[in-house]
């Protein structure tokens, strides 16, 4: 007697056809697309159009109320002082002489032309100029990611008219080029940052070496 293989018989009752959770019924596609995901993804590319191109034409074109005016000093907070060439716009921080109601002077402040911002920041930092441009340089890499920062040059040292010593280095990124300087006043650190489009940074670069070296530490005694 010859052994039987012996198999399983197959059910006769198929099991129901699961589409997924994916699966998205005709009448709620158009163009294949899932309707549902149609509007969300319109406000994505609506917001990207508008930080990207309408948001730096309107920069460009529009004409600032608060502009500077001959003898104009900006002030921030540590005591640091700069002088903006006379038509820039004033769209953050305050005149020295003007501190606010709260007692302290802004640790920020920017002033643009154009496609051309300019911007001094300060905080309290303990080390040399090179140790901040260093922490610079690695905190806008990690936070910049995928767009492409880095340094374009080697760090080189400047001297303010003042005779404040720091250093600075130029780089890149996806949509800008400029200047990143550093300076540590006692124990505080201060980071300045030039940037505009490729085509636009390069115009004003002797405005731009003038606010540099026109940087003063009021507390000069105190360091």
């Amino acid at each position: 007697m010859t052994e039987m293989e012996m198999r399983p018989a197959r059910s006769a009752v198929q099991e129901p056809f699961d589409p997924g959770d994916r699966w998205v019924p005709v009448d709620r596609r158009w163009l294949g697309l899932d309707r549902r995901t149609i509007l969300p993804a319109l406000v994505v590319l609506a917001l990207a159009l508008l930080m990207g191109s309408v948001l730096p034409a309107i920069n460009q074109s529009v004409a600032y109320d608060d502009k500077v005016a001959a003898g104009d000093v900006i002030e921030v907070d540590g005591g640091v002082t700069f002088v903006p060439p006379v038509g820039w716009g004033i769209t953050d921080g305050v005149r020295s002489g003007q501190r606010p109601v709260s007692g302290s002077y802004p640790d920020t402040a920017t002033v643009v032309d154009g496609d051309v911002s300019f911007s001094i920041k300060t905080a309290p930092f303990q080390g040399d100029a090179n140790a901040l441009l260093e922490q610079i340089r690695t905190t806008t890499t990690a936070l910049d990611g995928s767009q492409g920062f880095h340094f374009t040059s080697e760090p080189t040292d400047i001297v303010t008219a003042s005779g404040d010593r720091g250093v600075a280095a130029r780089f890149q990124g996806a949509r800008s080029d400029g200047l990143i300087a550093a300076f540590v006043f006692g124990d505080r650190g201060v980071q300045v940052t030039a940037y505009g489009s490729p085509d636009a940074i390069d115009n004003p670069t002797a405005e731009i070496a003038a606010m540099i070296a026109g940087i003063e530490y009021a507390n000069e005694g105190k360091r």
